[in-house]
């Protein structure tokens, strides 16, 4: 298993820095978070980015740009823009030799907003990525998002969304978000297998999103950890920090993992 920093942490800092920081506390993969402003532009500057991230000794995986993002608004504008940007993402991790790309699958956040619609449009919008990484074979993450409210898919719905798409689209689970809604984090590990990749670490009190450390919120942690070491596979655990959280805890997070899954150092 590998321990992956992301870099949602130190949103809006100057990139190259941030490796820094982040190797400074122990980060050997890092999953660059496409959002803010010194992400801004990337798809203009993708050779000089690689060129540059490819200077540290560590390894990357995507997170694609969401915010302002929605690959299932009702607005055909916002659609044509979220595509894009998951494309190009798709692109840079190429380019990047990345791991993977985490992509989000689009949400209501509109009254009124038809929810059958939506998921329609999301389906759609899926495929047409299935398609175009037929060029680039990048293992695509499909993470669950959003809450009873916004979320436009139930767990067996989100449990059934990959049927029939390409091997390399996976799942990614977020911890915090599934204590969110409520969903059952062993019955999916269990119903989703090997297509599981990967997992974001990260803690709330039930209700709001708030990417909290590890044993700060309700999550039940020795849960999940018994779950995966009853399983026995290789997971990238991405330790998913809000904005501006104090580095120690990534470092403290990193040494939780190591310990209770029994990962070699």
């Amino acid at each position: 298993m590998k321990i992956y920093y992301s870099e949602l942490c130190l949103m809006n800092k100057d990139l190259t820095e941030n490796i820094k920081k982040l190797m400074d506390y122990g980060a050997e993969c890092i999953e660059l978070m496409l959002d803010g402003k010194s992400w801004d532009g990337f798809e203009e500057r993708m050779d000089d980015l690689c060129k540059e991230l490819k200077k540290y000794p560590v390894e990357y995986a995507i997170h694609s740009p969401v915010w302002n993002f929605n690959l299932a608004a009702s607005s055909g504008y916002i659609r044509a823009a979220a595509m894009k940007a998951y494309k190009d993402a798709i692109v840079f991790a190429y380019k990047l030799e990345a791991h993977h790309v985490v992509l989000h699958p689009g949400f209501v956040d509109i009254p009124h907003q038809d929810k059958t619609y939506a998921k329609e449009l999301a389906v759609n919008a899926l495929t047409e990525l299935a398609v175009f990484n037929e060029s680039y074979h990048v293992d695509l993450l499909m993470e669950n998002v959003g809450n009873d409210t916004t979320s436009l898919f139930t767990m067996d719905e989100y449990m059934e969304l990959l049927s029939g798409f390409p091997e390399n689209m996976k799942y990614i689970i977020d911890i915090g978000h599934a204590n969110i809604t409520k969903w059952s984090v062993p019955s999916l590990i269990k119903s989703l297998g090997s297509r599981i990749k990967a997992f974001h670490i990260n803690d709330n009190d039930g209700e709001k999103d708030i990417h909290l450390a590890m044993g700060e919120g309700t999550v039940l942690w020795d849960e999940f950890f018994e779950c995966i070491r009853n399983k026995n596979r290789s997971y990238d655990l991405i330790l998913e920090y809000n904005v501006n959280t104090d580095l120690r805890k990534l470092q403290e997070g990193r040494e939780i993992l190591l310990k209770e899954l029994n990962i070699k150092n």
